[in-house]
């Protein structure tokens, strides 16, 4: 039997990080609140013509641009991913840059 190949290169970001800051923004001021109309004002717009695999990538450089912490805003993000029609592959786990 053989197996795939591994990807030669990690996923990249399309877009503009900095273009997902307000995003990012929105996700960390609904913390505690839950996901709603702001993220998908927010967030959907940019992620919509990027595969799944890119959106999640563009939300986890956006968050490592703006210092975040990881760990707390990774979750809100795949959950933004979900909002916005976007399922990120099993066991996403964000690149490292």
């Amino acid at each position: 039997g053989s197996s795939p190949a591994p990807p030669t290169s990690q996923p990249t970001c399309p877009v503009n990080a900095l273009k997902l800051g307000l995003c990012v923004d929105v996700l960390g001021g609904l913390g505690h609140i839950g996901l709603g109309n702001p993220v998908e004002n927010a967030c959907c717009p940019v992620l919509g013509g990027l595969l799944e695999l890119e959106a999640a990538v563009c939300l986890c450089t956006a968050i490592r641009l703006k210092l975040l912490n990881i760990n707390i805003f990774i979750p809100l993000a795949l959950q933004a991913l979900i909002t916005c029609g976007k399922n990120p592959p099993p066991g996403f786990i964000c690149p490292l840059l």
